[in-house]
């Protein structure tokens, strides 16, 4: 994952931390990171 990427999804869960998410918000906002890098980068 390209540093760019990194800052978008720091982000993403920055902004959840701020609007008090739930741990099912992070679970699913990790998944969705996850899924992301997975077809950017499938040799991985």
């Amino acid at each position: 994952m390209e540093k760019k990427d990194r800052n978008e999804w720091t982000k993403k869960f920055r902004e959840l931390g701020k609007k008090k998410g739930s741990h099912k918000d992070f679970a699913k906002l990790y998944k969705e990171m996850k899924k992301f890098k997975k077809e950017k980068n499938p040799k991985s």
